[in-house]
């Protein structure tokens, strides 16, 4: 009986999140509002059944009063999970539900590994709290994820704090040496009120900020070899702290963030250059360093010491096959820090290769969201900041599973959104709240520039119907309105040019249609941009009168993929 309970499990728990994430893929090409709305509600359905199916399968071999937690816990989790995606479309109407999707879906495949680490197996002691702590940080986290977007007004003027960022984030990262107890010889967590979390994992926030609002004008030598500088001092103080995954996350992030920003391949690969020789020079300075990779060559030499862990990850990945073990019946216990180092393993032994890899494209397509989100912007502030988060994001999960599979050597950190650690959850939580609201701030300004250009439009058809009265396209004269008036130049002070980009700045056609919108447009200018939409406008390639046409001066300032660059792309 327990065998057919297992089979029926582990195929109705791959069953769901291969369809889970289908419908993720398939969010890219439905345009219709409607058949969004029903693919996102049916996702949030397979969600309630995935935590349903795997907590009643460990609840079952569990049973007592362990059993009896661990339904509460289920309850709480799909009760929450599923309020909060409702809440959250409720209260963000223009939020990119499919990314947050996303999120749940994976913080709810770590809150099953951690619930049945914690409370099945031969090494359960000390770990019957962890589940109820990773749901309390991810509550937490969520509810941040909520409250971000309300400061979206403000986001803009982060782009001139590039300095205060970066401050803000050396300061914690030296308190390590301060205040920190070592930690596997690493100096990563000090406790602050009662409080243990890592500094490294908040300050990539800030540091993001950092380089997004310091790139987002031209890119200099000078300002690129201060970004650079600011940067080296926060992989430095990583480096001396032998924080050396959270170090290369930082590098990486910074690399490519630099090389959009100034758009030359000189900058990828002299940093791809000095990061090579930044890493023999610590595997040089720090034996621990060499010993990783010595493991990653041959574990198996060193089976008895620093090889164990890598030995059984591989056995537990290859042991699951491609259906998994099912809930309960493998041994991921048997591995050294499995919820926050390994926690891929332990999917992969009793989940299946299958659902694994489903995971890792799902983590694939929140990367592909963030990063078409990033195209999409031309506000340099905002395309640097989504990209940065996006980049920061995809590498610390290759990082991590790249060393569960033997696939580069180990650096310690953790799976996001899926691994146990409270730091962890919070700061990924916070970063793509910010995300979030970056996309939901250019969606209120996309909507409010396409109703005022709407509104001009119905001006232009009360005045007669015919639209413009073409003199060529060096000016244009319109129709009379009725009663006589015309919209002319003894009206307008100027005959309206709808290929003159500078009349469209301010919302309207000349000085008389300024002061019919000034009043409707008072109290949103005041958190409104110089013209209207952003410092660097939404539409600077495209004007409907002009079929798409690039009007505004900005002609060859955008790459092969959209990106703008003040500079142009002449390099």
């Amino acid at each position: 009986m327990n065998a057919y309970a297992i089979s029926l499990s582990k195929y109705v728990n791959t069953g769901i999140f291969v369809l889970f994430t289908l419908l993720s893929y398939i969010g890219f090409f439905v345009q219709e509002k409607k058949l969004s709305r029903a693919v996102e509600i049916f996702q949030r359905l397979l969600l309630a059944g995935f935590l349903i199916n795997t907590n009643m399968t460990i609840a079952y071999f569990v049973r007592g009063a362990v059993g009896r937690k661990l339904v509460l816990i289920c309850a709480m989790e799909i009760l929450f999970l599923l309020s909060f995606m409702v809440l959250y479309r409720i209260v963000h109407e223009m939020a990119n539900m499919y990314l947050f999707n996303n999120i749940c879906m994976l913080l709810s495949v770590g809150f099953v590994t951690i619930s049945r680490i914690a409370f099945y197996g031969s090494a359960t002691e000390g770990r019957g709290n962890e589940p109820i702590k990773q749901f309390v940080m991810a509550s937490a986290g969520l509810m941040i994820m909520l409250i971000i977007p309300f400061f979206r007004k403000i986001f803009d003027a982060m782009r001139h704090l590039g300095i205060v960022f970066a401050i803000l984030g050396i300061v914690p990262l030296a308190g390590v040496f301060l205040l920190s107890k070592a930690t596997n010889g690493a100096l990563i967590t000090y406790t602050l009120a009662g409080f243990t979390f890592q500094p490294s994992e908040f300050v990539k926030i800030l540091f993001i900020l950092m380089l997004a609002a310091m790139l987002s004008g031209e890119v200099t030598f000078h300002k690129a070899m201060m970004v650079s500088v600011i940067a080296m001092i926060h992989v430095g103080i990583l480096i001396l702290s032998r924080d050396l995954g959270s170090a290369l996350i930082f590098f990486i992030v910074y690399l490519m963030t630099l090389f959009l920003a100034s758009g030359r391949w000189s900058v990828f690969f002299g940093g791809v250059f000095l990061g090579s020789t930044g890493a023999v020079v610590c595997a040089l300075l720090f034996p621990h360093v060499m010993d990783r990779v010595t493991i990653w060559k041959d574990p198996f030499a060193a089976a008895g010491d620093g090889g164990y862990q890598i030995i059984h990850s591989l056995f537990a990945i290859s042991y699951g096959g491609l259906w998994g073990t099912g809930l309960t019946q493998g041994m991921p216990t048997d591995i050294p820090l499995v919820e926050t180092d390994f926690i891929f393993s332990a999917i992969t032994e009793e989940f299946g290769l299958i659902f694994s890899v489903c995971l890792l494209v799902l983590c694939l397509n929140c990367f592909i969201r963030i990063l078409m989100l990033s195209a999409s912007y031309s506000n340099r502030f905002f395309q640097l900041f989504t990209y940065g988060a996006g980049i920061c994001y995809i590498f610390q999960t290759f990082l991590t599973v790249g060393g569960e599979t033997k696939f580069i050597p180990l650096t310690g950190v953790t799976l996001p959104l899926v691994s146990y650690g409270g730091s962890s959850i919070l700061s990924t939580l916070c970063m793509l709240g910010m995300v979030e609201m970056v996309y939901i701030l250019h969606e209120e300004r996309t909507a409010g520039f396409m109703e005022r250009y709407e509104q001009e439009q119905q001006l232009l058809a009360a005045g007669g119907g015919e639209g413009f009265s073409g003199q060529g396209e060096a000016g244009f004269s319109v129709s009379p309105l009725p009663g006589g008036e015309s919209l002319s130049e003894n009206t307008y002070g100027r005959d309206f040019d709808p290929y003159d980009s500078s009349q469209w700045e301010n919302g309207g056609f000349g000085p008389q249609a300024d002061a019919d919108h000034s009043a409707a447009d008072s109290a949103e200018m005041e958190n409104f941009p110089e013209n209207g939409v952003s410092e660097e406008g939404i539409f600077e390639e495209y004007n409907p009168l002009r079929g798409g046409q690039d009007i505004s001066g900005n002609k060859g300032k955008t790459d092969q993929f959209g990106f703008y660059h003040p500079d142009g792309m002449n390099k």
